[in-house]
């Protein structure tokens, strides 16, 4: 790395625009069946329908996971049985191999979390005891980096895409066999058209800061948030936000997010080290989600003290930090990672929205608030 200026700087020459590759246009060169569907929780529905023909399935998920992960598959009838975590967030193999050996799943969830948590061996050993149990893998934390992750032993690729980039719906499953496209229903254009006008209202406040207008569109997002966390089917995604996707340069999200990763990484390690653990740290192994070229990181998880205090104290210096996830009693239970994921974790943006200058200001914020909290 070069010579770093601090100083922030205005005017000058315009960068460039930068055009399409092609990105999410290149999965059909993974040999898979390609669908774009409307959220993240249909798409898994949709894995679920396709993985298993018979009824009463069981699943094997780990134990750090959204509800809106477990609930398409419980809507299904799958049974869940958890499975744990290492620190890290690499799956726990003795304990896969256990629950292997006892249930003998149909399915088994996984999640490449973060970008930083390859999945390979634990899917090696699944199929190593039985290579019919279908493989579902969620890459919505590594969206723009799928080159890097793909495995051809997972049978059924999941990403909310919608979770990545300001497209008004969307999500991709990528499959090894046909999938049964008679379960999917009409197009839901008026769900998508009234997200996409609050996005666009969110686009525009960054110039007015228009408190009201702020006000109005974070409205409409709950509305919209709502409307699909009621979802009892599956259903394409909108023909506006497909056009999106076309316009996207993949390589270059890649590229931003894996430089504000380091960034913030490399200033929030700092703070780590200050406090000894006793406040703030990070999730071990962060560091694999930007050292590999086209990797592409979702955020930057961090394990705080009075998390719900810092959570608030951040927000009130324009910091908006997320909690991933509020998790089920049985899944804490059974994996003191998700427990302590569940108690202590902020998950703090690292996005392409975001400059090496907004990053310097997050990581400023950031520890000042764990040092007075």
């Amino acid at each position: 790395m070069g010579i770093i200026s601090t100083m922030r700087e205005f005017g000058s020459e315009h960068p460039a625009i930068v055009l399409p590759d092609g990105y999410f246009e290149s999965f059909n060169e993974y040999g898979r069946e390609v669908m774009y569907l409307r959220c993240g929780r249909e798409a898994l529905m949709f894995a679920g329908i396709n993985a298993c023909d018979s009824k009463n399935n069981v699943i094997l998920f780990p134990a750090y996971c959204c509800w809106s992960m477990s609930a398409p598959f419980e809507k299904l009838g799958y049974n869940l049985v958890y499975y744990r975590l290492n620190e890290d967030l690499t799956v726990d193999l003795t304990y896969l191999g256990d629950l292997l050996k006892v249930y003998k799943p149909q399915a088994v969830l996984m999640m490449n979390y973060y970008g930083s948590a390859s999945t390979k061996e634990a899917v090696a050993l699944v199929k190593a005891f039985d290579e019919t149990i279908q493989v579902i893998e969620d890459f919505s934390h590594c969206t723009f980096c799928l080159k890097n992750i793909f495995n051809e032993q997972v049978d059924f690729y999941v990403s909310s895409i919608r979770k990545s980039i300001g497209v008004c719906d969307g999500a991709v499953i990528l499959s090894k066999k046909p999938m049964k496209k008679e379960y999917i229903q009409k197009e839901l254009a008026d769900f998508a058209d009234k997200r996409f006008v609050a996005q666009l209202d969110k686009r525009r406040y960054t110039w007015s800061k228009d408190q009201e207008k702020k006000q109005g569109f974070l409205g409409t997002i709950r509305e919209c948030e709502g409307l699909i966390d009621e979802f009892s089917a599956v259903h394409p995604i909108s023909a506006h936000a497909k056009k999106m996707l076309a316009m996207v340069n993949g390589e270059e999200i890649a590229f931003a997010r894996r430089e504000n990763m380091q960034h913030l990484w490399s200033r929030l390690h700092e703070l780590e080290v200050q406090n000894c653990s006793e406040k703030f740290r990070m999730v071990p192994g962060l560091e694999r989600s930007f050292e590999k070229e086209g990797s592409s990181p979702f955020s930057l998880p961090i394990l705080v003290e009075k998390r719900d205090e810092v959570q608030s104290a951040l927000a009130k210096r324009g910091v908006y930090t997320q909690w991933l996830w509020p998790l089920c009693n049985e899944a804490v239970s059974i994996c003191h990672v998700s427990k302590e994921m569940n108690e202590k974790m902020l998950s703090v943006p690292i996005d392409q929205r975001f400059s090496w200058d907004d990053i310097e200001d997050i990581a400023d914020i950031i520890c000042d608030v764990v040092n007075n909290v």
